[in-house]
């Protein structure tokens, strides 16, 4: 069982991917977790994007940090997978996962993926996290080039806003189920948050 701090909603994610998989009847070839992280003292809020290297797959494409989770020891949970990702890929601690992001209310129960072959099937869990140092972020050069906070409306535009000085540009996410799932976590803020 994880030590990670985590809020009775992501209960269920405390136990290993295999644990996992087999209680609920799936056959995947594994699970990846990805972290909402965000930036607690922007408004409007904004979440933590990072744009994969130009040497990975998928180069120069936006996403949430996250990856793989192993199986035990290096991962006892899903959840320590998130963390583990979460810090081998920006530098940040996992402090507390505090819910599940899905692909939204109207989305998928569950985020299914292939490899880019199309020869195997994994399965995506996406979490909030609160971190212990937002400013704290150090990519690995060999999966992460850059990083944003992203507003929605930059989000939903594909383009970044001019900040510090520098211009704007435009960005495109890995996926579509990225997109629904960076949408959704911006929805479940704005509840939590309702103007």
């Amino acid at each position: 069982m994880s030590k990670l701090s985590f809020d009775p909603a992501v209960a269920e994610f405390n136990v290993s991917y295999e644990a996992w998989l087999a209680a609920h009847d799936k056959d995947f070839a594994g699970v990846h977790a990805s972290a909402g992280v965000w930036d607690t003292g922007a408004s409007p809020a904004r979440i933590l994007l990072v744009q994969r290297a130009a040497t990975d797959s998928m180069p120069y494409k936006w996403e949430l940090p996250g990856g793989a989770v192993d199986p035990p020891p290096t991962d006892a949970t899903i959840l320590d997978g998130c963390a583990r990702e979460l810090r081998e890929e920006t530098g940040l601690v996992a402090r507390r996962v505090t819910r599940r992001i899905t692909e939204g209310p109207d989305g998928a129960p569950l985020t299914v993926f292939t490899n880019s072959r199309g020869t195997r099937i994994f399965c995506k869990f996406a979490f909030e996290v609160e971190v212990e140092d937002l400013h704290a972020i150090v990519l690995d050069p060999k999966e992460h080039q850059a990083w944003v906070w992203a507003s929605e409306a930059e989000v939903v535009a594909g383009k970044m806003g001019d900040r510090d000085g520098a211009a704007g540009f435009d960005f495109e996410l890995t996926a579509p189920h990225i997109r629904r799932i960076i949408m959704e976590a911006f929805r479940l803020k704005k509840d939590d948050n309702p103007q």
